[in-house]
């Protein structure tokens, strides 16, 4: 299976209309009530604009959604989670279950809201979802659909402990796409010519707990990374694990960059940050990721550790992508410090950053181009 996720395109409707109507006749509902709920239901391209849909697809056929719709500032109710009969009991549910929630914590939502099928509130159980109320089914009449809720936990938390060690295995993912990875970069590179595939490192395995994290990384190519990325971080045991610096200006601003066009997330803004690579396994096999912090500040910023003074270091969740970050505080306001890196970029060989943005207030944070997990970190360290 070559599973994808992405965004449903209006052109989606009628294939994400047959897999809404194949997988709820699974249930085996009388088929004269099948005939009016399809008569009734139906996906349409104005569903699509309105709500937030996620398409899971195999080798270029959709095979799955989810789909979202905000109902208040805090939350948001799942209106669709569908699989294709073909593709049930093979995890495809539970991810695009997790996609959604994902996106609700991007949102800025803490809490989810669903009305389940007759049959499926074990399934949402068993992934912490509670049952507050019931409403009559009209497909199995005599029989209640559970109301059902979760509360979603923080995504920015301390950390005070980070063992991270690398497996001897290859990447499966890597693995089993070979070809697909390989044609992937070369549509990437001719994008942007300056795409480099050099090797990096990605979390595999972890556990966080009380502060802790501990895991292992599996090495692989950056055009595998690249792949795995656009295709919507299709499996939930990988991550993108990356350090970030958080500069914090005398005046209590952070400087955060604007990438540059030339790179593979030309024109989003975030902490100056990036991939860990094998450079930073040390000398015991473990990953030093606090050192990989601290080159990419000085690669991308021109700053170094004897200048700035480390304050909290914090791990923020955000979807596939997990982040430590460390709080550094300047001696220098904000925008004396923004001219200096701004400086050190253009003079510097990569030239990765076209700007500098300084973040005051939460309300600085609203800008589209600034990642989720920016944004998070931005109004933890700011509230």
């Amino acid at each position: 299976m070559r599973l994808k996720l992405r965004a449903a395109r209006a052109y989606d409707a009628p294939a994400l209309t047959k897999i809404m109507h194949d997988a709820k006749a699974a249930w085996g509902y009388p088929e004269d009530l099948m005939r009016q709920w399809r008569e009734h239901w139906q996906i349409t391209p104005e569903m699509i604009t309105d709500h937030e849909l996620i398409v899971a697809e195999d080798a270029g056929h959709a095979i799955a959604f989810s789909g979202l719709e905000q109902n208040t500032p805090r939350s948001v109710t799942l209106e669709y989670l569908y699989v294709s009969p073909s593709a049930q009991k093979k995890g495809i549910g539970t991810l695009l279950l997790q996609r959604s929630e994902d996106r609700a914590r991007q949102f800025g939502c803490d809490k989810v809201t669903l009305r389940s099928e007759v049959n499926a509130g074990g399934f949402f159980e068993r992934r912490q979802y509670k049952t507050v109320g019931q409403e009559p089914s009209k497909m199995a009449p005599g029989r209640f659909m559970p109301l059902m809720e979760k509360t979603l936990s923080g995504n920015v938390v301390p950390i005070s402990e980070i063992t991270l060690s690398v497996s001897s295995n290859p990447w499966d993912f890597e693995t089993d796409n070979a070809a697909e990875i390989s044609a992937h970069f070369v549509e990437q590179q001719r994008r942007i010519p300056e795409l480099w595939n050099g090797r990096t490192l990605k979390l595999t395995s972890h556990s966080f707990d009380s502060g802790a994290l501990t895991g292992v990384c599996t090495e692989c190519s950056y055009a595998a990374f690249l792949t795995w990325r656009d295709w919507g971080a299709p499996d939930l045991t990988t991550f993108n694990l990356f350090g970030s610096a958080v500069i914090r200006s005398s005046d209590g601003a952070l400087l955060y960059g604007v990438m540059s066009a030339h790179t593979a997330t030309a024109g989003q803004i975030y902490p100056p940050g990036g991939n860990l690579d094998p450079s930073d396994v040390g000398p015991t096999g473990l990953i030093d990721i606090r050192g990989a912090i601290a080159r990419e500040l000085e690669e991308e910023t021109g700053l170094r550790l004897n200048e700035l003074v480390p304050d909290d270091l914090l791990i923020v969740f955000d979807g596939a992508r997990i982040s430590v970050a460390q709080v550094f505080d300047s001696n220098q306001p904000a925008e004396p410090l923004r001219q200096d890196i701004i400086a050190h970029s253009l003079a510097s060989e990569e030239k990765e950053l076209a700007d500098v943005r300084i973040i005051r207030s939460i309300q600085d944070l609203d800008h589209p181009a600034i990642a989720s997990y920016a944004r998070a970190l931005g109004a933890h360290i700011l509230r």
